[in-house]
């Protein structure tokens, strides 16, 4: 992918994610298999866990700029997967990220095992208290967070390899 190309990217990242948390009363939390991807992230209803709205964000994402995104969840954007498919899928592909230098499509993965418990996707690039995540942990969500917002340990936090 080129820089211009990273660059559209991330943006609409940043846009899906800014839209999603304005519309958040129209988001549902639910673990529920397979979801339904969502376009527009102020839709009526909306429902999706964690992983869900990741893979929804980067699905988004690519619709919007028509550059390929592999689902960061390795299910190929079909509804399934969750925080350990991408973790499995972030080792595999993805590219640890220097600690304090996080970009925008950064995805950090909480929890005490190795298939995390809870996921967020990097909105706003910086260090760990200026950076924002916006994560979709629970009813009333996507909310913006701080990198250290959740009570589980961070597991690591990755670059999809489309964006490294």
């Amino acid at each position: 992918m080129t820089p211009t190309q990273k660059l559209a990217v991330r943006k609409a990242i940043t846009a899906y994610c800014l839209k999603a948390e304005a519309n958040q009363w129209h988001w549902h939390y639910s673990q529920q298999r397979p979801f339904r991807f969502v376009q527009d992230p102020a839709a009526p209803h909306i429902v999706a866990d964690c992983s869900g709205y990741v893979s929804m964000v980067f699905h988004a994402a690519m619709i919007t700029t028509k550059c390929y995104l592999a689902d960061p969840l390795g299910q190929h954007y079909s509804g399934w997967g969750y925080t350990g498919t991408e973790v499995a899928w972030l080792r595999a592909h993805g590219r640890e990220t220097p600690v304090g230098k996080y970009l925008v499509g950064d995805l950090v993965v909480y929890g005490h095992s190795d298939a995390g418990s809870h996921t967020a996707v990097c909105r706003k690039a910086g260090t760990v208290s200026t950076s924002v995540w916006s994560s979709n942990g629970n009813e009333g969500s996507p909310n913006p967070v701080k990198l250290q917002y959740h009570s589980d340990p961070v597991r690591g936090v990755w670059r999809h390899p489309a964006l490294t």
